[in-house]
């Protein structure tokens, strides 16, 4: 190919319809719908396989099919910042003409930390309103099936906070460091009420369309810096 995608962020701008757009690798990209134009909820973000054909210097067919089915083919003409999308979304047909301008770094930063950032909140507000409130109907505002739980000691689905979280006695989860990339939010957490003892816990949440579809953790009961082999504390 002619010209260096990998690496490099766009918006295609198709009028009502607005994504920001990632080439990771000649064969898979990422996206972030800024507005969906009621094909796909605002900022849905998803990584899929490309397939991608140059046709002339600066001038590329690239399409790529969806986790909800929905196919997208575009001819993306660099050179003159012009796109025509065609989309399918439950078998009907949409045709679009744009443009594509290419994310400056800062641009391409400031909009991956503004995802960031909306996605640390939601994880801090969905923990709070569930673990801390006991409020069960956060689970229908901040979760989403299907939920995926690499817990080893909890099954799958979202049954399982349902029926977990009301018997929790003495839970507090207090966060001490928090980092966010793309749809992930990492978590070091001192936790109270999960084990007999206090625990700390490492959280990682992952979000799709401003919820949480999967989880992992590492729980490590807690240690005084006078028993620890290096004399540091654990968080």
């Amino acid at each position: 190919m002619t010209r260096q995608l990998t690496g490099r962020s766009y918006r295609f701008d198709l009028g009502d319809l607005k994504v920001r757009f990632t080439f990771d690798s000649p064969t898979q990209g990422s996206f972030v719908v800024v507005h969906g134009a009621g094909l796909a909820p605002d900022g849905h973000a998803e990584t899929v396989a490309l397939n991608l054909q140059e046709i002339r210097e600066g001038v590329y067919l690239n399409s790529w099919t969806e986790a909800s089915g929905a196919t997208v083919t575009h001819l993306e003409d660099f050179e003159n910042g012009t796109l025509y999308s065609n989309v399918t979304v439950d078998g009907k047909l949409y045709h679009f003409t744009g443009t594509i301008k290419e994310l400056t770094m800062t641009q391409h930063t400031d909009a991956q930390d503004d995802q960031a950032k909306g996605n640390v909140d939601i994880v801090l507000t969905a923990m709070r309103e569930l673990f801390a409130d006991k409020d069960l109907t956060a689970i229908d505002r901040y979760w989403a099936e299907p939920y995926i739980q690499h817990s080893p000691q909890m099954p799958n689905g979202l049954d399982t906070l349902r029926n977990v979280v009301p018997n929790l006695e003495g839970f507090s989860w207090e966060p001490q460091r928090i980092a966010a990339q793309g749809d992930l939010v990492f978590t070091h957490s001192i936790v109270h009420g999960w084990a007999p003892n206090p625990v700390a816990i490492v959280d990682i949440f992952r979000l799709d369309n401003g919820r949480i579809v999967e989880h992992w953790d590492v729980v490590q009961d807690i240690v005084s810096a006078e028993e620890s082999a290096n004399g540091n504390t654990m968080v």
